[in-house]
């Protein structure tokens, strides 16, 4: 892949994206693998344009050709056929003609809440890049017309739940028929408009899919790869910025350094664990001696629970890039044949939605359990609930509000993947509910980062009681960004405000990066 200088794109539907230095240089797709992660979050997430070379597109057509002949005189299902239940019943040629862009309305059922616009960019991205590879049979205009509202803006509305459906056609036929001038795009301050006026006011005629591309719009499992992609940008972020607050809060009861030994990554035989031994020991340095004591086990226990949220994150990151641009079209177009498959049924990431989902769920325990015991005079030698007034509640709100948070979040950690149910009489009687997964996933992420900033209040009043910061290395900067957002409690106030104004520093990714991060 090659960058071009072009103009800028610097809103998507009347939201504001990110802008990056990035930006200024046009990612250019030569070869369907150069769509990967990191150009799929440079276009969705930072407002990046797309390029894609001439001849890449020349390729997708030769496919196409090669498709449209093997399709003359072929029974093929959703082509030639209906859908679903109705799978049996084969379609004339009048109906053939209308039947792609019948495909794109009638199973756009959802309503709002509406995916946060980056998310659809990403789905549409994961689209293209499937598409590019030639086995849809789609045509190169078609991809073409996908980047060009990518880079245009064009930004469809596609409902974030109440997908029952095997696969993603309910909410892949809300984002696809707009191409066709159909539904809602979102618009300017957050609204929507009619898709329709949305292309007339770019100057866009309405898209009008050929045999076999309607389908190929509906099909597959792209939404998973951009869901997941969307997620993992966060959950990477969370995952740093636990390491560097958990090992904040165990300097702050200046816990004995022993279970945060680098020497203790080989005795356990795991890689991952052996990383973030190495991290917490830098970040804590030598410390305290253990003088035969030692700190409560949601301290003792931090590398342990944080490796097992960094293995699933990275887990879920394999997977959605080994997704990314893989064929889930069903039926594919594979060596001159019609292939079916059930590649639509993208378990892997609802799944691994779900496990990242409970793995930020113990995290959150444990940072609500350590929040506690920074309020206890017993373990901190400060005094109880860190106040310096006599009868004063000091932050043991803090603590409460991190409860209310923690209750909410074990309540969401529940598996959303599983319920399969009968559908289309019987024929579709299974699903992933990859966009519950994502959308309960959201809220989890929220909540993590709700109780970190409680946790980081508390760490910072301990610090300002003790009279000490730390002054060097990557919790010292932390000490000085912390001490920068939120003013130290010297008599009760409201501290909502403090909480909000830490939550908006982590959502800014404005904490410093542990060692190695």
């Amino acid at each position: 892949m090659v960058a071009d200088r072009r103009p800028r794109s610097r809103h998507d539907g009347g939201h504001r994206l990110v802008v990056t230095r990035k930006e200024r240089l046009v990612p250019t797709v030569r070869h369907p693998d150069d769509l990967d992660r990191s150009t799929l979050e440079r276009v969705a997430f930072e407002g990046a344009p797309l390029s894609i070379e001439p001849a890449l597109l020349a390729r997708v057509d030769e496919h196409r050709e090669l498709m449209l002949t093997a399709l003359a005189g072929e029974r093929v299902y959703g082509v030639t056929t209906g859908m679903g239940f109705l799978s049996t019943i084969d379609l004339d040629d009048e109906a053939r003609a209308s039947h792609q862009r019948r495909l794109l309305l009638g199973r756009a059922v959802g309503s709002a809440p509406w995916l946060p616009p980056e998310e659809v960019r990403a789905i549409m991205l994961a689209r293209l890049a499937e598409f590019l590879h030639g086995n849809s049979g789609v045509s190169g205009a078609l991809c073409s017309y996908i980047a060009d509202r990518l880079n245009d803006g064009f930004c469809p509305a596609v409902p974030e739940r109440a997908v029952g459906a095997a696969g993603e056609i309910q909410p892949l036929a809300h984002l696809f028929q707009t191409f066709v001038g159909v539904g809602l795009v979102l618009g300017d301050r957050g609204g929507t408009e009619e898709a329709e006026a949305a292309l007339a006011g770019r100057g866009v005629a309405p898209y009008e899919p050929g045999p076999k591309e309607g389908l190929a719009l509906l099909a597959g499992a792209p939404a998973a790869v951009g869901l997941s992609s969307a997620r993992l940008r966060v959950a990477e972020r969370l995952s740093a910025q636990q390491t560097v607050v958990a090992a904040a809060a165990c300097e702050g009861i200046d816990a004995p350094r022993s279970p945060y030994s680098s020497e203790l990554g080989g005795l356990a035989r795991d890689p991952v664990l052996a990383g973030v031994l190495t991290e917490l020991s830098g970040l804590l340095g030598d410390g305290v001696a253990d003088a035969g004591h030692q700190a409560p086990v949601s301290f003792r226990v931090v590398p342990q629970v944080l490796t097992q949220l960094r293995r699933t994150v990275v887990r879920l990151g394999e997977d959605t890039d080994r997704r990314l641009g893989a064929v889930t079209d069903s039926p594919a177009f594979v060596d001159g044949r019609f292939v079916t498959s059930g590649a639509f049924h993208a378990i892997d990431l609802a799944s691994g939605l779900d496990h990242l989902a409970l793995a930020l769920a113990q995290v959150g325990e444990l940072a609500v359990q350590r929040t506690h015991r920074l309020l206890d005079e017993r373990v901190t030698g400060l005094p109880a609930q860190l106040t310096r007034e006599a009868g004063g509640c000091g932050l043991v709100v803090v603590h409460k509000r991190a409860v209310g948070a923690l209750n909410e979040l074990r309540r969401l950690a529940a598996p959303v993947s599983l319920g399969a149910a009968d559908t289309s009489l019987g024929q579709e009687d299974v699903q992933t509910f990859t966009f519950e997964a994502a959308a309960r996933l959201r809220r989890v992420e929220e909540l993590a980062t709700e109780i970190t900033a409680c946790e980081l209040l508390c760490v910072r009043q301990a610090w300002w009681l003790r009279g000490r910061a730390p002054e060097h290395g990557v919790l010292g900067a932390l000490a000085g960004v912390v001490a920068g957002a939120v003013p130290p409690v010297e008599e009760d106030r409201p501290l909502g405000p403090e909480i909000d104004r830490l939550v908006a520093l982590l959502d800014a990714d404005g904490l410093p990066p542990p060692p190695s991060a």
